[in-house]
């Protein structure tokens, strides 16, 4: 008898030990850095959603050395290395035996890999002058100028081209293709010669006319009739062919719409498509977009990007200097005054909308992995920065670490809380399974660090600052000034997002010093939100606005001059060295006091 009561004892023993099969999985970025706080879920299998509310206690060991509980937990690894995660989920049954559903995971955290320095970021278009490396072919008024742009080989643009476009008092109604393959060193240029008071020269989609010999090459009759200036392959070259070291500067382009019509290649009149742009980034690698102004079209800016290869992701895209606005079809939430998919790309020095009146679409909307937004001016917009997955090239940037990190630092951006949150991140198609390819699974996943902006929220409704999608994704905001208008009942630092139901919309916001207006909410009364807002006890607020509500510069002696906090290391590759001067245009920014001022503007 007493062999069989140690006996059982022993398996009774080895049951405890051994635990039970999980009920939960462990959800964690794709790509976790040391000295970085990372968020583990416990997410309910499907099987066991249901039970949720009977579990007790979720008990988190990170294989470092270090423990934590609930069901959501922040930790920070110290070292880079490998871990084995464990996740013991217990409830009343469990507990009796002294048991836990185990769950584990095994995590590899690794430094960021740093990007080399993208060709874009060393290019100062300046003075619209022949590079003196290639031909230059000027389009003007005056003896031995091309007098259309039509007259303009542009299938047979080659490395160290240039095409001037001088300007004149009536708008040059042509189209424009470019698909030459620049180098490094002899990039492809078309830039506006400006008139004696800066006027840019127009190309004007709306009469315009298709060169004769480009109809064959445009390919799909969509190419021709969706913008004014397209950057795409011929049709007829390889299909790995793409577009590289182009320089769009100091033009204004405009017309691509569909209440303006243009005539194609074939004599044809058409009228624009519903979704096209002004300027159309069909694929391209290593190309500056300068000092133009975009305005009456579908879209303003389009960039494109696939899975079907490196050379079918647009790629090094620099944004830098233009006047984007009045773009998008009115009652239309589709188009944008930008809407951009590539690896790497900085928009920079840009004033961005409003859009058309009426038009329902962003002042920015990105897929991009990659993105930095620095030092803008943007005005309105259903949202003023939406920035959501890439859809259209997954299985590419998901596996991009940098993907997985999202910029946005020195800007201003003045908006109504009527029509939307001011920043979105996350996704923005959900209702996806886990294991789905689309939606949910193939979000940004990752860090939105938000510093030194200058927010300043109009309207009288239900005004949001962030509207992050789901816990998998964190903000770390700091150094901002975010006012809200005193007539704003409910001025809401989060608002919830629809998403499936494997996940919890919310997101992780962790704040570091910023100011916020006096009344600021988590969420309104009504809409309760998920995920975490942390470190609240750092934020100053009050009721007067510390800086002048028409230039958004500090005012002296206010509560956000000189308080500004040190970058964290994450961000050490991202130091504010910029700011807009009363034009919008680029000024150096230095700190006067010892600290800096909060928001995008140095006293």
């Amino acid at each position: 008898m007493a062999r069989w009561l140690t006996v059982l004892s022993s398996l009774l023993l080895a049951f405890v030990l051994a635990g039970c099969d999980p009920v939960a999985e462990i959800v964690a970025p794709a790509e976790i850095a040391p000295q970085t706080d990372t968020t583990f879920e416990a997410r309910m299998l499907p099987e066991f959603a249901a039970k949720e509310a009977t579990m007790e206690e979720f008990r988190w060991d990170f294989g470092d050395g270090h423990t934590a509980s609930g069901k959501t937990a922040q930790h920070r690894y110290a070292e880079p290395g490998t871990y084995e995660v464990t996740l013991s989920v217990v409830d009343a049954s469990t507990r009796q035996w002294g048991q836990a559903y185990v769950s584990k995971g095994t995590f590899t955290v690794r430094a960021p890999r740093s990007a080399p320095a993208p060709w874009t970021a060393s290019v100062q278009p300046g003075a619209c002058e022949p590079s003196g490396q290639g031909r230059d072919y000027q389009v003007g008024t005056q003896a031995g100028q091309l007098a259309s742009l039509n007259d303009v080989p542009w299938e047979a643009l080659q490395a160290g081209d240039t095409v001037r476009i001088f300007h004149r008092a009536e708008p040059w109604r042509g189209k424009i293709l470019i698909a030459a393959q620049g180098t490094a060193e002899q990039p492809v240029r078309v830039c506006g010669v400006k008139g004696a008071n800066g006027e840019r020269p127009i190309i004007d989609g709306d009469g315009a006319t298709t060169r004769a010999a480009l109809a064959p090459l445009y390919g799909h009759p969509l190419h021709q009739s969706r913008s004014v200036l397209v950057i795409k392959t011929l049709s007829g070259q390889a299909w790995q062919d793409y577009p590289r070291y182009i320089i769009v500067d100091g033009l204004e382009i405009r017309g691509a719409h569909p209440s303006h019509t243009f005539t194609d290649a074939s004599g044809a009149v058409k009228p624009y498509e519903a979704f096209g742009a002004c300027l159309w980034i069909d694929r391209g690698h290593h190309v500056v977009i300068a000092d133009n102004e975009i305005h009456d079209c579908t879209n303003g800016l389009y960039a494109k990007s696939t899975d079907d290869g490196d050379f079918a992701v647009s790629t090094d895209l620099r944004i830098t200097g233009n006047r984007i606005h009045g773009n998008g079809i009115v009652g239309d939430d589709h188009m944008h005054d930008i809407y951009t998919a590539a690896n790497g790309i900085v928009f920079e020095f840009n004033h961005i909308g409003p859009q058309r009146p009426g038009a329902g679409g962003n002042a920015i909307k990105d897929r991009s992995a990659g993105t930095v937004v620095r030092y803008n001016r943007i005005e309105e917009g259903a949202h003023a920065i939406d920035l959501v997955e890439a859809e259209d090239f997954p299985a590419t940037a998901t596996a991009l670490p940098a993907y997985r990190s999202t910029w946005v630092y020195g800007n201003q951006i003045v908006k109504s809380g009527n029509t939307g949150s001011v920043i979105h991140y996350g996704g923005d198609h959900y209702g996806a399974n886990p294991d789905d390819g689309w939606g949910e699974p193939i979000y940004r996943k990752g860090v939105l660090y938000f510093f030194n902006n200058t927010v300043q929220v109009t309207g009288t409704e239900f005004a949001a600052l962030f509207q992050v999608s789901t816990t998998e994704e964190r903000v770390e905001a700091f150094n901002n000034i975010i006012s809200f208008d005193p007539a704003n009942p409910y001025p809401r630092l989060r608002m919830g997002s629809e998403v499936g139901s494997a996940w919890t919309s919310g997101g992780i916001v962790n704040l570091g010093v910023n100011w916020v207006s006096a009344g600021w909410m988590d969420s309104d009364p009504w809409h309760p939100v998920g995920g975490q807002l942390n470190g609240t006890a750092q934020l100053l607020s009050g009721p007067v606005l510390p800086v002048d509500p028409a230039t958004l510069m500090p005012l002296a002696g206010s509560a956000v001059v000189d308080v500004a906090a040190a970058l964290p290391a994450a961000a050490e590759q991202h130091p504010v060295l910029f700011q807009l001067d009363a034009a919008f245009k680029a000024a150096p920014r230095a700190p006067r006091g010892g600290r800096g001022d909060l928001g995008a503007l140095e006293r």
